[in-house]
């Protein structure tokens, strides 16, 4: 005979990162809907994206476990920022020759590409891209015009 228990409320820290979940998911889809920013390429995942502005510049941090610089482009086109790259799944046990069956695979592979549409005029001269412990910080001054593709180089 099974037990019935009853349900128990979610804790109030729980409850407070499924809402903030939520709401990050529902506006990157309205952002997809309206095109300010748009999933280009299909890729397996898509890395977590904050974006932030302060009176000069535009901040934007990517989280990025697992990928080098040198697997991730970025580049400048007027007011669209695009970023793309490839994060390489690794042999885990590094066994020679010998198959591995996976028990439980939850991390992402593949490659990923999307775009920002920014509301400000960037100046080129002062960008800066900057990738450590998997994360990319990018700095984009404001003003200026710039209409010509622009490609960032990323220091680590």
């Amino acid at each position: 005979m099974s037990r019935l228990t009853t349900l128990q409320p979610l804790p109030a820290a729980v409850a407070d990162e499924l809402r903030e979940k939520f709401q990050r998911m529902l506006a990157r889809l309205e952002d997809v809907r309206t095109g300010s920013a748009a999933v280009e390429l299909p890729g397996i995942w898509s890395p977590a994206i904050d974006l932030g502005e302060q009176e000069d510049q535009v901040l934007i941090r990517v989280e990025l476990p697992g990928v080098r610089p040198d697997q991730v482009k970025l580049s400048l086109s007027g007011k669209v920022l695009r970023i793309e790259g490839r994060k390489e799944r690794l042999d885990p046990g590094g066994s020679a020759g010998k198959p591995l069956r996976f028990l439980c695979l939850e991390r992402s592979y593949g490659g990923f590409a999307f775009t920002l549409s920014l509301g400000w005029q960037i100046e080129p001269e002062g960008i800066t891209a900057r990738m450590s412990d998997g994360i990319l910080d990018i700095r984009l001054p404001k003003r200026g015009q710039n209409e010509d593709e622009i490609i960032i180089p990323i220091g680590f």
